[in-house]
């Protein structure tokens, strides 16, 4: 039994924070306030593996950690049709005012894909200290 518990512990230490081989990422901020944001590897046309941070309640981080674990194996393209009820029904039941957290786990792998697919333009640190100080709100 505590093996168990041990075990459980260092699999979702895997799979939280920030990954550095990740060429897939995206943060997303919820209608709840949450921040979620997801890495991914893609190679060899598959997601090899994923990692998720969360300022979220527990119902979040669960529905992060299945929908990284979802996604691990998976197409770029299966990914991008990742679904609330998929990530729903390998949560298990949630109280209905959390089953968002669901979505935005879904959303937020789905926009490390897309990001994947389609890089953001990377900003040097200059350009990005000159658009904040002419106003811009670009991050």
């Amino acid at each position: 039994m505590y093996d168990e518990f041990l075990a459980a512990i260092e699999e979702r230490a895997k799979r939280f924070g920030p990954m550095r081989d990740a060429n897939g990422h995206a943060k997303v901020h919820g209608e709840c306030d949450d921040i979620v944001d997801i890495w991914l590897r893609i190679d060899g046309g598959k997601i090899r593996k994923g990692s998720f941070m969360t300022n979220g309640c527990g119902f979040s981080r669960k529905c992060c950690l299945m929908a990284v674990e979802l996604a691990e194996g998976m197409t770029p393209e299966e990914a991008l049709a990742m679904t609330q009820a998929q990530v729903l029904e390998a949560t298990g039941p949630l109280p209905a005012d959390h089953e968002h957290c669901a979505q935005l786990a879904a959303d937020t792998v789905g926009l490390a894909v897309k990001n994947y697919l389609n890089p953001p333009e990377k900003r040097s640190l200059s350009q990005h200290f000159k658009n904040l100080l002419q106003g811009g709100h670009k991050s």
